[in-house]
């Protein structure tokens, strides 16, 4: 009996060592695990890689191994390739530009036909590109008006010495004062001093009527002149000085493109009846300078014209008319060396304009 019990006894202390054991494991592997997981990164969630900021500088390479491009967001693109010039950019000035109608609205070379402003047909942007003007002889512009389709163009219109062309702006300002003036200095003398400055291009009878203009103050008359060309349009215009005067402190300057409107102005009044108009008509179509827009036109048709001369330009404004197409054609030139050529060159492009639409 006593046997028994002292076995019962050592087995009940086994069982309880047992457990204090297993107590004791499990503490131990407790603590480690939360060690571990102390030491352990922290594995950034989603967001918190987004936002978190990337590396400055490049990552460095193992040794021997090819640098990777690097890439970024946002790579600027390479610029584009500069065009190619144009045939008539490479050509120069006298290739020509063509200028956008002097009167049509919005902006485009082709104006607006459903307007009554003239515009650039097909017909004339063809005709003015195929004008061939002289390289090495001066710098040149070319204006076109089709009276019978109001159709205009021009090339390289810009404001350029005016030399006797100053005149058609000066006989517009005696006419639009007219009646004032003939009382002032009598009708025989104001008509003679225009028939000779028109028909002979005589400066002195330019400067007289500028000085009846003025009251006889020629600074005044010129003013006269400036205000008639700005109450016009003709925007390119500016009589800076007199004929023969100096043009060390001012010049004279008006554009073909000016100068078609002028004369368009006058071709129109004369087919309506207005007695100015057709006075100033009359007085051009008497022109006895004819070696340039007249010189090469066929027998029978008939040029209203005015000529512009100094030691390096030849200009020319002028009406083609009694024609099946009546047009009116200016050129003018700067800087030019050879004058005889350049008067040719008129001659010839002004012929060509008038078989162009007249044949």
């Amino acid at each position: 009996m006593h046997n028994h019990l002292l076995k019962k006894t050592g087995i009940l202390l086994a069982a309880a060592a047992f457990a204090l054991t297993q107590l004791s494991c499990g503490t131990q592997n407790t603590t480690e695990s939360a060690e571990q997981t102390a030491e352990a990164p922290a594995v950034p969630t989603p967001e918190a890689a987004e936002t978190a900021e990337e590396p400055i500088g490049p990552m460095p390479q193992p040794e021997g191994s090819e640098p990777e491009a690097e890439v970024t967001d946002a790579a600027e693109p390479e610029p584009e390739p500069e065009p190619e010039p144009s045939a008539s950019a490479e050509s120069g000035e006298e290739a020509g530009t063509l200028s956008p109608p002097s009167e049509a609205e919005g902006g485009s070379v082709f104006g607006d036909p459903q307007t009554s402003q003239p515009v650039t047909d097909e017909k004339m942007q063809t005709l003015l590109y195929s004008l061939a003007f002289p390289e090495g002889n001066g710098s040149w512009s070319a204006y076109i008006y089709n009276l019978s389709e109001n159709t205009e163009g021009s090339v390289n219109s810009r404001r350029q010495q005016a030399a006797s062309l100053i005149k058609l702006y000066i006989m517009g300002a005696v006419y639009d004062n007219y009646d004032l003036l003939i009382s002032q200095y009598g009708q025989g003398s104001v008509d003679s001093s225009l028939h000779s400055m028109i028909t002979v291009s005589d400066n002195d009878a330019a400067n007289t009527l500028v000085g009846y203009l003025g009251g006889g103050d020629s600074a005044a008359g010129m003013n006269a002149v400036n205000q008639y060309c700005a109450a016009n349009g003709y925007t390119d215009t500016h009589m800076g000085r007199l004929l023969l005067q100096s043009n060390e402190l001012d010049d004279n300057y008006t554009s073909v493109t000016d100068c078609g409107n002028f004369l368009r102005k006058v071709y129109t009044g004369n087919q309506e009846g207005d007695s100015a108009a057709a006075a100033q008509f009359s007085l051009l179509a008497a022109q006895t300078r004819r070696n340039k827009i007249p010189a090469q036109m066929p027998e029978g048709v008939s040029v209203a014209n005015k000529t512009g001369e100094l030691a390096d330009v030849e200009n020319d404004a002028g009406i083609i008319y009694n024609v099946k197409n009546d047009l009116i054609v200016v050129f003018m030139s700067e800087n030019v060396g050879a004058v005889g050529s350049a008067q040719s060159t008129i001659a010839a492009l002004s012929r060509q304009i008038y078989d162009y639409y007249n044949n």
